[in-house]
């Protein structure tokens, strides 16, 4: 299902790209220009967590809350290996986390240096994935990579928790797709989903675009998503599976938190689980069909990255919970869909004013002024933006499923 040599280079979701467009950054120097602003943005990101290095204990939060300085990586790592040992995850200590990431959070651990050794190791690890993210980006027709290495947001999220690796695995499992490597897409994708849940949300695109053409490639990649995410999962909750299983059961319990269903006063509940997953899964159908007619249509892989981002950008703003760097996915969205640059001028202002809202509210102990007068506007006003997004690539889906354009223009 890879591209088609000859057709016109894919579209973005303010318009199509110009004929025989490169997919790419421009020439060398523009690329060299957004990997030192990318390098710049994740060093003065490392140097604000490592501002916390020397309150890591469980009194960490009292202190990073009020600098503006919180990180899970450090906050993690103070609750799960205070002293020398470094319990495995899941067998010897339960993680709130999928496996892919629980390993994510324990293999850094294992480094000399306590603390500063596990932040350098992750930081260098979730540096190495934005590299591969924007790398396989800057390969996929049409998508913009600044939108996710040149956002400012990094500062902030890049080492707030560890979605960096998801985004990387969803992004090459795209561009798997787009060389027509079918297997290895599904790999990447259920690495990806066992690393958190929402690199799923390119499986029903990709199905659906494969079953428009021969069998074996749907069935090569249904095949390596399954056996890989198996390969993962099985051997863990068959040897702990109470340990295993709480990410499940925390988060089916979880309430409205930090989403607009807090700032709209929704109660925990079936009605909140619909609400939040309803939109999510019913455009996941439409995607699958959207994707499907494009490829019947001529289309390449487009409609593929368009109907992963809008399920993305969907799911992070729906959610009932939200957590400031869920705005990664977004800005993963906004490239594979070419969105243009003034949203991601915008939405990266809201996602620096959000990462700081977040962690003011909690330095004031949830004061029910400060709730009131700027955390349930600033819920509505993100989840607006997030859905502007949203619409805009959903009107391109609609546009590629309809086939591919003959003439087209700048934008």
């Amino acid at each position: 299902m890879a591209g088609h040599p000859g057709r016109p280079a894919s579209g973005t979701a303010d318009g199509p790209a110009p004929a025989g467009a490169a997919p790419g950054l421009g020439g060398p120097r523009a690329r060299t220009a957004l990997l030192a602003l990318g390098a710049l943005w994740l060093a003065l990101g490392l140097a604000n967590v490592a501002r916390g290095l020397p309150a890591v204990g469980y009194d960490y939060c009292r202190w990073a809350y009020p600098h503006r300085s919180y990180s899970d990586l450090l906050w993690l790592f103070g609750v799960h290996y205070p002293g020398p040992a470094r319990p495995i995850p899941y067998l010897q200590d339960r993680v709130e986390y999928p496996v892919l990431l629980g390993l994510f959070l324990w293999l850094p651990a294992l480094a000399p240096g306590g603390a500063a050794g596990h932040l350098a190791v992750s930081a260098a690890l979730l540096a190495a994935c934005l590299a591969a993210a924007g790398w396989a980006l800057a390969r996929l027709p049409g998508a913009r990579p600044w939108w996710l290495a040149a956002t400012p947001a990094l500062v902030p999220l890049a080492f707030l928790n560890w979605d960096l690796l998801p985004v990387a695995l969803i992004a090459l499992s795209l561009l798997s797709l787009e060389r027509g490597r079918a297997g290895r897409a599904g790999l990447l994708a259920a690495l990806g989903t066992a690393a958190k849940l929402f690199p799923a949300v390119l499986v029903p695109p990709a199905l659906g675009a494969l079953a428009a053409g021969p069998r074996r490639p749907l069935l090569r990649a249904a095949a390596a998503f399954a056996l890989a995410l198996a390969a993962v999962e099985l051997p863990v909750a068959l040897a702990a599976f109470d340990s295993w299983s709480w990410f499940f059961r925390y988060n089916a319990g979880r309430g409205a938190e930090n989403s607009i269903w807090h700032a709209l006063g929704v109660g925990p509940g079936a009605a909140l689980d619909l609400l939040s997953l309803g939109p999510v899964a019913a455009a996941g159908v439409w995607a699958a069909l959207a994707a499907r007619a494009a490829a019947r249509g001529g289309e390449d892989q487009r409609a593929v990255r368009l109907g992963t981002a809008l399920l993305l950008v969907l799911w992070i703003a729906l959610n009932k919970v939200w957590s400031p760097q869920y705005a990664l996915y977004g800005f993963l969205a906004g490239a594979l869909a070419g969105a243009p640059g003034w949203l991601f001028a915008a939405l990266s202002a809201a996602s620096i004013a959000d990462y700081l809202i977040e962690f003011e509210v909690r330095a004031r102990h949830w004061e029910a002024a400060f709730v009131r007068r700027v955390v349930i506007p600033s819920e509505i006003a993100r989840t607006l933006l997030w859905l502007l997004l949203a619409a805009l690539v959903a009107r391109a889906l609609a546009r590629a499923a309809r086939g591919p354009v003959s003439s087209p223009r700048t934008t």
